[in-house]
């Protein structure tokens, strides 16, 4: 540092990344370089991700309707499809399914179809477990009760019939509003939430329904003037190409998934929105 900054003047720039950088990090902000610190103090416009990110990710299961056969075999083939999934949805399945001392079957060539759900075959039927897009998708028909629910819902069917769903509840993060309004008080007002769930669900604060691909649309149309700066903060795996499109990635990094800390640019450590306002203020400071 004192060979490649001989004086005073030049010194004082490289001290100053580092400052900050030191002081994000005991803030719990992690910066993966100085030019990031740089880049978030001319952030104008913000996306955030729903799920795991201003919401807890802690969901909890609310009830559970079969169809085609019992509500414990359901619930079985259920969590025998999300056994091997890390999203938080499945996780709340699994734990629920776990707390009804349900045993799970044995599952073959399980694959998990980004932003819609999980196929695989289970003694020898072909099960789809996800959103209702995912039956959809595949042609099977969707009772309009489940169809219209406000909550999230999981359903399922067994060889293109529909066996069933699972409703489940979030709640938001204890500073998802205190974040928001403090971005608003420091000039940054174009504030976006993008959302995989329902648009019934988010309609008022969201755009919903969105596929990881959609997201990354919507961020490459914000960023298509040249003088605008966007950010996106998400956690999930699926987040991961649209952190890595923004100007300024920023990731949660307490619960987020690697491949969404890997991609970002700065990384939350405390998973707190709050702390992406904290950010900015280190970085204009």
């Amino acid at each position: 540092l004192v060979i490649s900054c001989p004086c005073a003047l030049i010194i004082s720039i490289p001290l100053g990344y580092y400052g900050g950088i030191g002081a994000a990090s005991r803030a719990g902000i992690l910066f993966k370089g100085g030019n990031y610190l740089n880049a978030i103090t001319k952030l104008d416009s913000i996306a955030f991700d729903k799920t795991g990110t201003l919401t807890t990710g802690q969901f909890e299961v609310a009830s559970v309707q079969a169809a085609t056969l019992k509500k414990e075999e359901l619930l079985a083939i259920i969590g025998t499809a999300e056994q091997k999934s890390t999203h938080p949805i499945a996780q709340a399945i699994q734990q629920y399914v776990r707390g009804q001392h349900i045993s799970l079957h044995s599952a073959l060539s399980m694959q998990e179809i980004a932003g819609y759900g999980v196929e695989t075959i289970i003694d020898g039927k072909n099960v789809l477990v996800g959103n209702p897009r995912l039956l959809l998708m595949r042609k099977t028909v969707v009772p309009s009760k489940v169809l219209e629910s406000e909550m999230t819902v999981v359903v399922c069917a067994i060889d293109g019939v529909y066996a069933g769903a699972v409703w489940l509840a979030d709640k938001l993060k204890e500073d998802a509003v205190q974040a928001i309004r403090y971005l608003k008080e420091l000039g940054v007002k174009d504030i976006h939430l993008l959302s995989g769930d329902k648009q019934s669900l988010v309609e008022k604060v969201a755009r919903g329904d969105l596929l990881p691909e959609d997201k990354a649309t919507y961020i490459q149309k914000l960023s298509f003037h040249a003088t605008r700066t966007v950010a996106f903060v998400g956690d999930g795996m699926n987040d991961a190409p649209v952190l890595a499109l923004s100007n300024v990635g920023i990731a949660m990094g307490g619960l987020g998934s690697d491949a969404a800390i890997e991609s970002a640019d700065v990384v939350i450590q405390t998973d707190q929105p709050s702390k992406v306002a904290t950010a900015i203020e280190i970085g204009r400071a």
